[in-house]
């Protein structure tokens, strides 16, 4: 349950942007999958939907990329690219 554990520290981190930003809700979160984890998009978009259900991130837009940088210091994790806070 690696990937499990690496989505809910993402969707913890953010709940925190949210609450930084004092939103209730977020409309896009962008990731990045380093070269070297075994998380794929597809699994990792599933764990997501769950995961995040009854956060600030529920309905948020998903957009995940794969690095192909197998020497970067954190290809073997899940990278928070960005985080579109929604806005009233």
């Amino acid at each position: 349950m690696h990937e499990a554990r690496l989505v809910r520290d993402l969707v913890s981190r953010i709940g925190q942007v949210a609450d930084e930003e004092h939103s209730d809700s977020i409309d896009r979160v962008r990731i990045e999958i380093g070269a070297l984890s075994h998380v794929t998009p597809e699994s990792f978009q599933g764990q997501f939907e769950l995961i995040s259900h009854g956060t600030p991130a529920e309905h948020a837009a998903l957009d995940i990329t794969r690095s192909a940088d197998e020497y970067a210091p954190d290809a073997r994790d899940i990278r928070l690219v960005s985080v579109t806070v929604h806005t009233d």
